[in-house]
Protein backbone atom coordinates (compact mmCIF):
# COMPACT_ATOMS: atom_id res chain seq x y z
CA UNK A 1 0.00 0.00 0.00
CA UNK A 2 1.41 3.21 -0.88
CA UNK A 3 1.40 6.07 1.78
CA UNK A 4 -0.94 9.43 0.71
CA UNK A 5 -0.29 12.83 1.77
CA UNK A 6 -3.91 14.98 1.86
CA UNK A 7 -3.01 16.74 -1.68
CA UNK A 8 -3.69 13.25 -3.06
CA UNK A 9 -7.20 11.77 -1.29
CA UNK A 10 -10.70 13.36 -2.10
CA UNK A 11 -11.71 16.59 -0.43
CA UNK A 12 -14.16 15.07 1.81
CA UNK A 13 -11.54 13.43 3.42
CA UNK A 14 -9.58 16.40 4.05
CA UNK A 15 -13.18 17.98 5.53
CA UNK A 16 -13.72 15.29 7.85
CA UNK A 17 -10.44 15.24 9.02
CA UNK A 18 -10.78 19.36 9.97
CA UNK A 19 -14.29 18.29 11.56
CA UNK A 20 -12.60 16.19 13.65
CA UNK A 21 -9.83 18.00 14.99
CA UNK A 22 -12.24 20.75 16.01
CA UNK A 23 -14.37 18.46 17.92
CA UNK A 24 -10.75 16.98 19.34
CA UNK A 25 -9.90 20.07 20.20
CA UNK A 26 -13.04 20.92 22.31
CA UNK A 27 -12.33 17.22 24.01
CA UNK A 28 -15.76 15.68 22.24
CA UNK A 29 -13.60 12.33 21.44
CA UNK A 30 -16.65 10.44 20.88
CA UNK A 31 -18.05 12.71 17.85
CA UNK A 32 -14.15 12.97 16.57
CA UNK A 33 -13.33 9.49 16.25
CA UNK A 34 -17.41 8.94 14.86
CA UNK A 35 -15.47 11.22 11.91
CA UNK A 36 -12.22 9.66 11.85
CA UNK A 37 -13.27 6.28 11.08
CA UNK A 38 -14.81 5.82 7.83
CA UNK A 39 -12.49 8.61 6.68
CA UNK A 40 -9.16 6.21 7.72
CA UNK A 41 -11.10 2.86 6.17
CA UNK A 42 -11.63 4.90 3.29
CA UNK A 43 -8.36 6.31 2.87
CA UNK A 44 -6.20 3.52 5.02
CA UNK A 45 -3.06 5.12 2.32
CA UNK A 46 -2.97 8.36 4.75
CA UNK A 47 -1.18 7.92 8.06
CA UNK A 48 -2.08 11.04 9.37
CA UNK A 49 -5.78 9.63 10.04
CA UNK A 50 -4.47 7.02 12.04
CA UNK A 51 -2.38 9.23 14.08
CA UNK A 52 -4.80 11.66 14.71
CA UNK A 53 -7.84 8.63 15.69
CA UNK A 54 -5.29 6.68 17.92
CA UNK A 55 -4.80 9.71 19.97
CA UNK A 56 -8.60 10.41 20.27
CA UNK A 57 -9.61 6.52 21.06
CA UNK A 58 -6.36 6.06 23.55
CA UNK A 59 -7.99 9.68 25.40
CA UNK A 60 -11.31 8.51 25.36
CA UNK A 61 -10.10 4.81 26.80
CA UNK A 62 -8.65 6.21 29.74
CA UNK A 63 -11.64 8.33 30.72
CA UNK A 64 -13.84 5.58 30.20
CA UNK A 65 -15.31 3.65 33.35
CA UNK A 66 -13.64 0.59 34.21
CA UNK A 67 -16.95 -1.57 33.90
CA UNK A 68 -17.60 -0.21 30.48
CA UNK A 69 -14.46 -0.82 29.42
CA UNK A 70 -14.23 -4.49 31.01
CA UNK A 71 -17.55 -5.00 29.07
CA UNK A 72 -15.96 -4.03 25.68
CA UNK A 73 -13.23 -6.49 26.54
CA UNK A 74 -15.14 -9.56 26.79
CA UNK A 75 -17.42 -8.23 23.68
CA UNK A 76 -14.25 -8.84 21.94
CA UNK A 77 -13.90 -12.84 22.32
CA UNK A 78 -16.85 -13.26 20.07
CA UNK A 79 -15.53 -11.04 16.91
CA UNK A 80 -11.69 -12.45 16.98
CA UNK A 81 -12.48 -15.64 15.14
CA UNK A 82 -14.49 -13.65 12.13
CA UNK A 83 -11.86 -10.94 12.43
CA UNK A 84 -9.35 -13.28 11.96
CA UNK A 85 -10.73 -15.43 9.09
CA UNK A 86 -11.58 -12.07 7.51
CA UNK A 87 -7.76 -11.41 7.67
CA UNK A 88 -6.80 -14.42 5.75
CA UNK A 89 -8.85 -13.49 2.70
CA UNK A 90 -9.33 -9.81 2.84
CA UNK A 91 -6.56 -7.88 5.09
CA UNK A 92 -7.79 -4.32 4.22
CA UNK A 93 -11.41 -5.31 4.99
CA UNK A 94 -10.78 -6.62 7.78
CA UNK A 95 -8.42 -3.75 8.80
CA UNK A 96 -11.50 -1.88 8.48
CA UNK A 97 -13.85 -4.06 10.46
CA UNK A 98 -11.03 -3.59 13.43
CA UNK A 99 -11.31 -0.04 13.32
CA UNK A 100 -14.50 -0.06 13.65
CA UNK A 101 -14.40 -2.41 16.17
CA UNK A 102 -11.67 -0.34 18.45
CA UNK A 103 -14.16 3.04 18.07
CA UNK A 104 -15.77 1.49 21.23
CA UNK A 105 -12.86 1.15 22.82
CA UNK A 106 -8.96 0.99 21.87
CA UNK A 107 -7.67 -1.43 24.66
CA UNK A 108 -8.76 -5.05 23.16
CA UNK A 109 -5.56 -6.70 22.92
CA UNK A 110 -7.06 -8.79 20.27
CA UNK A 111 -8.39 -7.00 17.66
CA UNK A 112 -5.11 -4.43 17.92
CA UNK A 113 -3.08 -7.59 17.09
CA UNK A 114 -4.89 -8.51 14.36
CA UNK A 115 -5.11 -4.83 12.94
CA UNK A 116 -1.41 -4.99 13.45
CA UNK A 117 -1.18 -8.22 11.41
CA UNK A 118 -3.71 -7.12 8.63
CA UNK A 119 -1.04 -3.67 8.30
CA UNK A 120 2.10 -6.06 8.08
CA UNK A 121 0.36 -7.98 5.16
CA UNK A 122 -0.95 -5.26 3.54
CA UNK A 123 2.27 -3.32 3.52
CA UNK A 124 1.20 -0.27 5.53
CA UNK A 125 3.43 0.06 8.52
CA UNK A 126 1.72 3.33 9.57
CA UNK A 127 -1.14 1.87 10.88
CA UNK A 128 0.67 -0.75 12.34
CA UNK A 129 2.42 1.46 14.31
CA UNK A 130 -0.57 2.94 15.25
CA UNK A 131 -2.28 -0.15 16.70
CA UNK A 132 1.27 -1.29 18.23
CA UNK A 133 1.20 2.29 19.90
CA UNK A 134 -2.37 1.93 21.44
CA UNK A 135 -0.84 -1.72 22.85
CA UNK A 136 2.43 -0.31 24.63
CA UNK A 137 -0.01 2.78 25.89
CA UNK A 138 -2.22 0.49 28.36
CA UNK A 139 0.63 -2.42 28.03
CA UNK A 140 3.58 -0.89 28.70
CA UNK A 141 5.58 -4.00 29.97
CA UNK A 142 5.15 -6.55 26.81
CA UNK A 143 8.31 -7.02 25.37
CA UNK A 144 6.93 -8.77 22.70
CA UNK A 145 4.63 -5.72 20.82
CA UNK A 146 8.10 -3.81 22.00
CA UNK A 147 9.88 -5.10 20.01
CA UNK A 148 7.09 -5.99 16.76
CA UNK A 149 6.07 -2.07 17.16
CA UNK A 150 10.02 -1.43 16.70
CA UNK A 151 10.18 -3.07 13.25
CA UNK A 152 6.93 -1.72 11.78
CA UNK A 153 8.20 2.16 13.21
CA UNK A 154 11.41 1.04 11.55
CA UNK A 155 9.74 -0.30 8.29
CA UNK A 156 7.88 2.83 8.47
CA UNK A 157 11.29 5.44 8.23
CA UNK A 158 11.05 5.50 12.35
CA UNK A 159 14.34 4.54 13.00
CA UNK A 160 15.19 6.74 15.81
CA UNK A 161 11.74 5.89 17.68
CA UNK A 162 12.58 2.36 16.95
CA UNK A 163 16.03 2.90 18.21
CA UNK A 164 14.66 4.09 21.50
CA UNK A 165 12.98 1.07 22.31
CA UNK A 166 15.31 -1.36 21.76
CA UNK A 167 17.84 0.86 24.12
CA UNK A 168 15.00 0.44 26.73
CA UNK A 169 14.90 -3.57 26.05
CA UNK A 170 19.12 -3.63 26.32
CA UNK A 171 19.45 -1.43 29.17
CA UNK A 172 17.20 -4.49 30.91
CA UNK A 173 19.11 -7.13 29.42
CA UNK A 174 22.48 -6.15 29.41
CA UNK A 175 23.41 -9.66 29.53
CA UNK A 176 21.38 -10.93 26.70
CA UNK A 177 23.19 -11.11 23.24
CA UNK A 178 20.38 -11.25 21.08
CA UNK A 179 18.87 -8.27 22.41
CA UNK A 180 22.34 -6.20 22.49
CA UNK A 181 22.79 -7.42 18.77
CA UNK A 182 18.91 -5.87 18.09
CA UNK A 183 20.46 -2.74 20.07
CA UNK A 184 23.30 -2.60 17.52
CA UNK A 185 21.46 -3.32 14.12
CA UNK A 186 18.88 -0.58 15.64
CA UNK A 187 21.72 2.19 15.65
CA UNK A 188 23.10 1.29 12.15
CA UNK A 189 19.69 1.81 10.85
CA UNK A 190 18.91 4.80 12.83
CA UNK A 191 22.20 6.00 11.49
CA UNK A 192 21.52 5.70 7.58
CA UNK A 193 18.22 7.51 8.35
CA UNK A 194 20.39 10.17 9.34
CA UNK A 195 22.11 10.73 6.42
CA UNK A 196 26.09 9.13 8.00
CA UNK A 197 26.30 6.56 4.96
CA UNK A 198 28.52 6.45 2.13
CA UNK A 199 26.82 7.07 -1.18
CA UNK A 200 28.75 4.08 -2.85
CA UNK A 201 27.68 1.23 -0.55
CA UNK A 202 24.96 -0.58 -2.83
CA UNK A 203 23.76 -2.51 1.08
CA UNK A 204 22.68 1.12 2.31
CA UNK A 205 21.31 2.23 -1.21
CA UNK A 206 17.65 0.53 -0.40
CA UNK A 207 18.00 2.16 2.53
CA UNK A 208 18.95 5.57 1.18
CA UNK A 209 16.31 5.83 -1.38
CA UNK A 210 13.69 5.33 1.39
CA UNK A 211 15.39 8.00 3.32
CA UNK A 212 14.66 10.07 0.68
CA UNK A 213 11.21 9.43 -0.06
CA UNK A 214 10.12 9.49 3.67
CA UNK A 215 12.12 12.70 3.43
CA UNK A 216 10.26 14.41 0.39
CA UNK A 217 6.97 12.80 2.23
CA UNK A 218 7.66 14.70 5.32
CA UNK A 219 8.66 18.16 3.33
CA UNK A 220 5.47 17.76 1.90
CA UNK A 221 3.66 17.56 5.01
CA UNK A 222 5.25 20.41 6.07
CA UNK A 223 4.71 22.77 3.08
CA UNK A 224 0.56 21.24 3.63
CA UNK A 225 0.83 22.15 7.34
CA UNK A 226 -0.60 18.12 8.05
CA UNK A 227 3.04 17.52 10.22
CA UNK A 228 3.07 18.17 13.44
CA UNK A 229 6.04 15.55 14.92
CA UNK A 230 8.89 17.37 16.01
CA UNK A 231 11.02 14.10 15.25
CA UNK A 232 9.95 14.43 11.65
CA UNK A 233 10.63 18.43 11.49
CA UNK A 234 14.22 17.31 13.57
CA UNK A 235 14.80 15.29 10.45
CA UNK A 236 13.74 18.22 7.79
CA UNK A 237 16.22 20.66 9.52
CA UNK A 238 19.58 18.34 9.90
CA UNK A 239 18.63 17.77 6.06
CA UNK A 240 18.36 21.52 5.00
CA UNK A 241 21.08 22.68 7.47
CA UNK A 242 23.60 20.13 5.76
CA UNK A 243 22.38 21.17 2.56
CA UNK A 244 23.16 25.00 3.29
CA UNK A 245 27.17 24.33 4.36
CA UNK A 246 27.53 23.86 0.13
CA UNK A 247 24.15 25.75 -1.11
CA UNK A 248 23.15 28.49 0.82
CA UNK A 249 19.85 28.62 -1.32
CA UNK A 250 17.04 31.23 -0.73
CA UNK A 251 14.15 28.76 -1.01
CA UNK A 252 15.83 26.12 1.41
CA UNK A 253 16.17 28.64 4.13
CA UNK A 254 12.70 29.40 3.83
CA UNK A 255 11.70 25.64 4.25
CA UNK A 256 14.06 25.27 7.31
CA UNK A 257 11.92 28.51 8.74
CA UNK A 258 8.92 26.65 8.31
CA UNK A 259 10.89 23.26 9.90
CA UNK A 260 11.86 25.65 12.87
CA UNK A 261 7.88 26.57 13.35
CA UNK A 262 6.51 23.12 13.64
CA UNK A 263 9.63 22.37 16.39
CA UNK A 264 8.19 25.71 17.93
CA UNK A 265 11.57 26.87 18.08
CA UNK A 266 10.57 30.98 17.12
CA UNK A 267 13.02 32.74 17.72
CA UNK A 268 14.91 30.51 15.21
CA UNK A 269 12.53 30.28 12.39
CA UNK A 270 12.64 34.26 12.55
CA UNK A 271 15.78 34.43 12.26
CA UNK A 272 15.89 32.34 8.81
CA UNK A 273 12.51 34.13 7.40
CA UNK A 274 14.61 37.80 8.07
CA UNK A 275 17.55 36.30 6.46
CA UNK A 276 15.38 35.47 3.32
CA UNK A 277 14.39 38.72 3.38
CA UNK A 278 17.57 40.15 3.55
CA UNK A 279 18.77 38.01 0.82
CA UNK A 280 16.05 38.84 -1.54
CA UNK A 281 16.35 42.53 -0.95
CA UNK A 282 12.08 42.97 -1.29
CA UNK A 283 10.02 41.12 1.11
CA UNK A 284 6.92 39.50 -0.59
CA UNK A 285 3.37 39.54 0.88
CA UNK A 286 3.78 35.79 2.13
CA UNK A 287 7.41 36.30 3.74
CA UNK A 288 6.10 39.48 5.63
CA UNK A 289 3.34 37.55 6.91
CA UNK A 290 5.49 34.16 7.70
CA UNK A 291 7.87 36.76 9.58
CA UNK A 292 4.73 38.19 11.33
CA UNK A 293 3.55 34.77 12.50
CA UNK A 294 7.40 33.69 13.76
CA UNK A 295 7.67 37.14 15.64
CA UNK A 296 3.91 37.14 17.10
CA UNK A 297 4.60 32.95 18.10
CA UNK A 298 7.86 33.99 19.86
CA UNK A 299 5.25 36.73 21.94
CA UNK A 300 2.81 34.59 22.93
CA UNK A 301 5.65 32.02 23.80
CA UNK A 302 6.26 34.43 26.04
CA UNK A 303 3.55 35.31 27.82
CA UNK A 304 2.55 31.44 28.07
CA UNK A 305 5.48 31.12 30.18
CA UNK A 306 4.56 34.25 32.19
CA UNK A 307 1.43 32.83 32.95
CA UNK A 308 3.27 29.60 34.14
CA UNK A 309 5.75 30.30 36.38
CA UNK A 310 4.60 34.11 37.44
CA UNK A 311 7.40 33.82 40.11
CA UNK A 312 10.12 33.78 38.27
CA UNK A 313 9.69 37.26 36.83
CA UNK A 314 9.43 40.57 38.06
CA UNK A 315 5.69 42.46 37.35
CA UNK A 316 4.54 39.34 35.28
CA UNK A 317 0.96 41.18 34.55
CA UNK A 318 2.80 44.22 33.37
CA UNK A 319 5.01 42.08 31.09
CA UNK A 320 1.62 40.21 30.00
CA UNK A 321 0.13 43.46 29.27
CA UNK A 322 2.96 45.01 27.27
CA UNK A 323 3.84 42.10 25.00
CA UNK A 324 -0.07 41.68 24.20
CA UNK A 325 -0.37 45.37 23.28
CA UNK A 326 2.61 44.78 20.92
CA UNK A 327 0.82 41.97 19.24
CA UNK A 328 -1.81 44.29 18.48
CA UNK A 329 0.06 47.04 17.02
CA UNK A 330 2.45 44.70 15.44
CA UNK A 331 -0.66 42.76 13.34
CA UNK A 332 -1.65 46.14 12.55
CA UNK A 333 1.57 48.00 11.50
CA UNK A 334 2.37 45.20 9.67
CA UNK A 335 -1.38 44.72 7.79
CA UNK A 336 -1.25 48.78 6.71
CA UNK A 337 2.28 48.54 5.26
CA UNK A 338 1.66 45.52 2.89
CA UNK A 339 -1.66 47.28 2.25
CA UNK A 340 -0.47 50.38 1.12
CA UNK A 341 2.72 48.62 -0.44
CA UNK A 342 0.59 46.66 -2.62
CA UNK A 343 -2.68 48.29 -3.45
CA UNK A 344 -3.44 45.97 -6.18
CA UNK A 345 -3.93 42.61 -3.78
CA UNK A 346 -7.10 41.89 -3.25
CA UNK A 347 -6.31 39.75 -0.26
CA UNK A 348 -4.13 41.85 1.18
CA UNK A 349 -6.65 44.61 1.66
CA UNK A 350 -9.30 42.26 2.68
CA UNK A 351 -7.00 40.66 5.19
CA UNK A 352 -6.98 44.47 6.55
CA UNK A 353 -9.88 44.86 6.54
CA UNK A 354 -10.62 42.02 8.95
CA UNK A 355 -8.26 42.95 11.36
CA UNK A 356 -10.18 46.40 11.88
CA UNK A 357 -13.08 44.65 12.52
CA UNK A 358 -11.02 42.88 15.24
CA UNK A 359 -10.04 45.64 16.59
CA UNK A 360 -13.79 46.89 16.65
CA UNK A 361 -13.03 49.53 14.45
CA UNK A 362 -15.81 48.70 12.68
CA UNK A 363 -16.38 51.91 10.19
CA UNK A 364 -12.63 51.33 8.91
CA UNK A 365 -13.64 47.65 8.33
CA UNK A 366 -16.56 48.52 6.50
CA UNK A 367 -14.85 51.13 4.44
CA UNK A 368 -12.64 48.79 3.18
CA UNK A 369 -14.76 45.90 3.42
CA UNK A 370 -17.20 48.00 0.87
CA UNK A 371 -14.13 48.05 -1.75
CA UNK A 372 -13.51 44.23 -1.18
CA UNK A 373 -16.84 43.42 -2.15
CA UNK A 374 -16.22 44.92 -5.52
CA UNK A 375 -13.67 42.56 -6.49
CA UNK A 376 -14.52 39.28 -7.49
CA UNK A 377 -11.87 37.50 -5.63
CA UNK A 378 -13.00 38.59 -2.61
CA UNK A 379 -16.95 39.45 -3.11
CA UNK A 380 -18.33 36.77 -1.05
CA UNK A 381 -15.93 36.96 1.99
CA UNK A 382 -16.74 40.46 1.66
CA UNK A 383 -20.55 40.43 2.12
CA UNK A 384 -20.22 38.59 5.07
CA UNK A 385 -18.50 40.99 7.13
CA UNK A 386 -20.34 43.89 5.50
CA UNK A 387 -23.56 42.02 6.96
CA UNK A 388 -21.89 42.06 10.27
CA UNK A 389 -20.91 45.31 10.43
CA UNK A 390 -24.91 46.48 8.95
CA UNK A 391 -26.00 44.58 11.88
CA UNK A 392 -23.81 46.32 14.72
CA UNK A 393 -25.64 49.44 12.85
CA UNK A 394 -28.73 48.25 13.47
CA UNK A 395 -29.31 47.65 9.82
CA UNK A 396 -31.16 44.33 9.58
CA UNK A 397 -32.20 44.65 6.02
CA UNK A 398 -29.01 45.76 4.42
CA UNK A 399 -27.53 42.75 6.60
CA UNK A 400 -29.78 39.83 5.28
CA UNK A 401 -29.57 41.43 1.52
CA UNK A 402 -25.34 40.79 1.91
CA UNK A 403 -25.62 37.74 3.57
CA UNK A 404 -28.15 36.06 1.53
CA UNK A 405 -25.68 36.73 -1.34
CA UNK A 406 -22.81 35.61 0.14
CA UNK A 407 -24.39 31.98 1.50
CA UNK A 408 -25.75 31.55 -2.11
CA UNK A 409 -22.33 31.60 -3.45
CA UNK A 410 -20.77 29.01 -0.83
CA UNK A 411 -21.05 25.70 -2.27
CA UNK A 412 -19.50 23.80 0.85
CA UNK A 413 -21.73 23.89 4.34
CA UNK A 414 -17.58 24.14 5.80
CA UNK A 415 -16.97 26.73 8.68
CA UNK A 416 -17.32 30.05 6.66
CA UNK A 417 -21.13 29.03 5.30
CA UNK A 418 -21.54 28.12 8.61
CA UNK A 419 -20.70 31.36 9.91
CA UNK A 420 -22.46 33.23 7.36
CA UNK A 421 -25.53 31.50 8.21
CA UNK A 422 -25.24 32.24 11.53
CA UNK A 423 -25.08 35.96 10.84
CA UNK A 424 -27.58 35.67 8.22
CA UNK A 425 -29.83 33.77 11.03
CA UNK A 426 -28.93 36.48 13.53
CA UNK A 427 -30.30 39.57 11.49
CA UNK A 428 -33.63 37.38 9.71
CA UNK A 429 -34.58 37.50 13.70
CA UNK A 430 -33.98 41.14 13.95
CA UNK A 431 -36.46 41.95 10.66
CA UNK A 432 -38.44 39.29 12.04
CA UNK A 433 -38.38 36.63 9.74
CA UNK A 434 -38.35 33.89 12.01
CA UNK A 435 -38.45 31.58 9.62
CA UNK A 436 -36.05 31.82 7.86
CA UNK A 437 -33.89 32.41 10.87
CA UNK A 438 -34.96 29.13 12.09
CA UNK A 439 -34.12 27.78 8.98
CA UNK A 440 -30.75 28.85 8.90
CA UNK A 441 -29.53 27.62 12.29
CA UNK A 442 -30.92 24.11 11.50
CA UNK A 443 -28.65 24.02 8.48
CA UNK A 444 -25.95 24.74 10.58
CA UNK A 445 -27.34 22.50 13.58
CA UNK A 446 -27.09 19.49 10.47
CA UNK A 447 -23.45 19.94 10.49
CA UNK A 448 -22.42 20.72 14.17
CA UNK A 449 -24.89 20.00 16.58
CA UNK A 450 -23.36 23.04 19.36
CA UNK A 451 -22.35 25.53 17.07
CA UNK A 452 -22.29 28.91 19.08
CA UNK A 453 -25.76 29.33 20.93
CA UNK A 454 -28.20 27.98 17.98
CA UNK A 455 -29.56 25.24 20.05
CA UNK A 456 -30.95 28.12 22.86
CA UNK A 457 -32.01 30.26 19.47
CA UNK A 458 -33.96 27.30 17.82
CA UNK A 459 -35.54 26.89 21.54
CA UNK A 460 -36.64 30.13 21.05
CA UNK A 461 -37.85 30.32 17.62
CA UNK A 462 -39.47 26.91 17.50
CA UNK A 463 -43.16 27.05 19.71
CA UNK A 464 -43.75 24.24 21.73
CA UNK A 465 -45.86 21.49 20.67
CA UNK A 466 -49.32 21.84 22.18
CA UNK A 467 -49.10 18.07 23.18
CA UNK A 468 -45.63 19.36 24.84
CA UNK A 469 -47.34 22.51 26.33
CA UNK A 470 -50.31 20.13 27.46
CA UNK A 471 -47.86 18.34 29.52
CA UNK A 472 -45.80 21.19 31.09
CA UNK A 473 -49.42 22.15 32.59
Amino acid sequence: MERKTFSKVPIYIRDSYNRALSHGKAGNYNEAIKILVPAACNAPEVPVLFERLREYEIAKCKAMNPAVKALYQIRQIFVLLPLMIKAHTDPVGAMASCERQLAGCVDQIGVLKILASCAEVAEAPWIAVSALEALREFHPKDEVTLRRLATAMQLNNQANEALSIHRKLASGSPADLATQNELRSAMALASIQRGNYDDSDSDAAPAKRNLANNEEAVLQQLLEGTIHNSEQAQLLIDRFSRDLETNDSIDMRRKLADAYMVMKNFNEAYNQYKLVGEKLGVIDPVLDKQIEQAYIAQLEQGIEELRAHPEQFDQPETQIGQFTQEIASYRLRHAVKRAKDFPNDAQLQFDLGALYFEREEYDKAEEIMKHCAEIPQTRRNALVYLGRCAILRNAPNEAVKNLEEAVANMYRLDKYKREALYYLGNACEMTGNTDRAAECYKLIQGSMANYRDIVERLEKLTPASPDAAQQEK
